[in-house]
């Protein structure tokens, strides 16, 4: 096998269906110096035995870990402290790579970007087999270095993506998770690294296939109530760290960031007091309003 210097990780649950798909993608890469590194979060169904199944095929370097059923942040937690990497890919369990050369293309033609200080990650588009085109809008046919919060202003580019990140930065950043939190909308990395002045270089062209009609077990589909916690979590961060002038060119995302704060804070009965020091005075009264708001949650 190939020196590991990139590590692809999948958070997997009762998926063993989907992970065909997956690694056919992987055995095919050109350039195979990276490892799959599989969190199984607790599944109950054939999982460990297609993914043994796979190991023994001896073609890409392959970890499988299973855990308790902690959720997908807690399984990104742990793959962060495990990667053999000094880069590191997160592809879920029902997507794949885009082309055979991906791997190959992010280090003969972008891994030179990531050299600079202030980028945390290359940014690429995700394919959509539904939408038949890109998931998240091309922001440019250049590579643009900028801030998350820049790609947040502008609600078009609302959308899947993905992205290689440096190993080391991740470690900074891991998710506040803890037995009753299980999910953790991503956005609350992505506001974290961009409050602390990270970039991203945004590469014009597909790393992942994004199947969007697998919607079993997704969990950005799922109710915000039932994921309470993490999604107070993440929404306070945002109204905390996002800069005004950025909310104020996506106008819309404030309101409903306001109104599923409130939802959430109202739920989980969350004091004034605490809604301030979470968020701020404004924020904080504002969010009472959502009572007044009839939302699907």
């Amino acid at each position: 096998m190939n020196k590991v210097e990139l590590t692809i990780f999948t958070p997997t649950y009762n998926r063993a269906n989907t992970l065909q798909r997956l690694y056919g993608s992987l055995k095919i890469q050109t350039l195979k110096n990276f490892e799959w590194l599989i969190i199984d979060d607790g599944s109950i169904d054939n999982t460990e035995e297609i993914v043994d199944q796979f190991i023994k095929d001896n073609i890409i370097s392959i970890r499988y870990i299973k855990q308790e059923n902690a959720g997908k942040q807690a399984a990104w937690n742990n793959a962060v402290m495990n990667a053999k990497g000094k880069f590191f890919c997160g592809v879920d369990s029902d997507d794949a790579l885009a082309k055979a050369d991906n791997i190959e293309n992010i280090f003969n033609k972008y891994l030179y970007l990531l050299e600079d200080k202030e980028i945390i990650g290359l940014r690429f588009l995700a394919y959509s087999n539904v939408k038949n085109t890109f998931d998240g809008r091309k922001i440019s046919d250049e590579i643009l270095i900028q801030s998350y919060f820049e790609e947040f202003s502008d609600r078009r580019n609302f959308g899947e993506r993905i992205d290689v990140f440096k190993i080391e930065l991740l470690k900074k950043y891991l998710y506040p998770v803890n037995p009753s939190i299980k999910f953790i909308p991503e956005i609350w990395f992505y506001v974290k690294v961009s409050a602390d002045d990270y970039k991203f270089a945004y590469i014009p062209e597909p790393l992942r296939l994004f199947f969007d009609n697998d919607t079993e077990n997704r969990l950005s589909k799922s109710s915000i109530l039932k994921n309470a916690q993490g999604h107070y979590v993440s929404r306070s961060v945002m109204l905390k760290l996002i800069p005004w002038n950025i909310f104020l060119k996506n106008f819309v995302a404030l309101i409903k960031t306001i109104i599923r704060y409130g939802q959430c804070s109202d739920y989980l009965k969350v004091n004034l007091r605490t809604r301030i020091k979470d968020t701020n005075l404004t924020y904080a009264l504002l969010s009472y309003f959502s009572k007044l708001i009839k939302f699907g949650i």
